[in-house]
């Protein structure tokens, strides 16, 4: 909870002026039903979210065991939602890497969900920065999420008809406030991808709300507001 924030989800979409959501809080606790139930009737016509997947699949049992098992369970909860959910964001622990053994893992669990491009991968590892898994994300149909922070490549990927953007922090995770110039840096290189659709999501705490809000108008003011609306969603 912020300040500028008082009643969470429902000011959000009332105030915040922005159009999609990226939920956080399911990768440490899977919320309940009836919680999932209230976003899907308060969701408003247009407006998109990215669901974060439970770290009982990525990062305890990391696609193998019993990972097939929970996301029975997430996706079942998630179900009133769904039509909504333009992305499932699985993130990689940061000590995954590409050996034969984790991808044929993670290979085997993305082909059996079928979500397609809504299946969103975000690499925490170096090694998975090379043309190679970039290739083979192309080849399975997935969305390569995009980061901007410290540590690691700010390279930006679309592997489908979607750049998937996280803004982590330019020079500390989650404390770093971006100027006017930062965010139009990241904007040029995301529009030079030349996605059909660009989701930018702010995950630097209390700065994010100013940030993704200045994003949108940059971007309205570059592409127009009538195709922003319909093809870009960001979140505060």
């Amino acid at each position: 909870m912020y300040d500028w924030n008082p009643d969470g989800f429902d000011w959000y979409v009332r105030y915040s002026n922005l159009n999609a959501v990226e939920l956080n809080a399911s990768f440490y606790r899977i919320p309940f039903r009836t919680q999932v139930r209230g976003w899907r009737r308060r969701t408003p016509e247009g407006f998109r979210w990215a669901v974060k997947v439970t770290r009982l699949i990525t990062h305890v049992h990391r696609f193998g065991g019993r990972a097939w098992e929970r996301w029975e369970w997430f996706s079942d909860v998630f179900h009133e939602l769904d039509p909504f959910v333009d992305f499932y964001l699985f993130q990689l622990p940061p000590t995954a890497r590409p050996t034969d053994y984790f991808v044929d893992k993670l290979r085997h669990f993305i082909e059996r969900c079928e979500l397609g491009p809504r299946f969103a991968l975000e690499w925490r590892h170096q090694e998975w920065f090379t043309e190679r898994w970039i290739r083979w994300c192309e080849d399975l149909g997935v969305t390569l999420v995009s980061v901007d922070c410290p540590d690691l490549p700010n390279t930006v990927f679309r592997t489908s008809d979607a750049v998937y953007m996280r803004m982590h922090g330019r020079t500390i995770w989650y404390g770093h406030e971006y100027s006017e110039e930062e965010i139009q840096e990241v904007l040029e290189r995301c529009l030079t991808a030349r996605p059909s659709r660009l989701y930018i999501f702010y995950n630097n705490d209390h700065a994010m709300l100013s940030n993704a809000r200045t994003t949108l108008q940059m971007l309205e003011q570059r592409v127009g507001r009538r195709r922003t609306r319909k093809r870009t969603l960001l979140e505060g």
